[in-house]
């Protein structure tokens, strides 16, 4: 047998689709396409941030109605769909981000140099080789 045979971690990696949302046996709400669940989780999330960032200037958007709720429907449905259909590098957003956080501490806040796979308080001094005559 092939070893692609019998890779299971295809099927871990295969998302989680919702249809219809159940609350104690009973139908609450159905989507007419099935939705990812990490769709509705950045998108529950995000919604609730924006919200968070515009209660503050809701008395000052009374005027135009739209605009807040526009906010909150728009910037987190395209931030879902980003991380959702997106993959950088070949891996997941959350991966990527991860992978750039530890990048960043890795390499550019700690700037002491590399010498045999460890990291030097000190750098490496230099060979001075001095000419002799034989």
């Amino acid at each position: 047998m092939l070893k692609e045979d019998m890779d299971y971690a295809v099927g871990l990696e295969t998302p989680y689709w919702i249809q219809r949302v159940e609350i104690k046996g009973k139908v609450f709400w159905t989507f007419q396409t099935p939705v990812s669940f990490p769709f509705l989780f950045v998108f529950s999330l995000t919604f609730l941030l924006v919200l968070a960032l515009i209660m503050p200037f809701l008395p000052f958007l009374t005027w135009l109605p739209a605009l807040p709720v526009g906010m909150c429907v728009i910037i987190p449905w395209r931030v879902g769909k980003l991380y959702v259909e997106k993959e950088y590098d070949g891996k997941k957003v959350h991966y990527f981000i991860l992978g750039a956080v530890r990048f960043f501490k890795d390499f550019i806040l700690d700037q002491r140099c590399i010498h045999n796979e460890q990291r030097r308080k000190m750098p490496v001094e230099k060979i001075v080789f001095e000419k002799t005559n034989l």
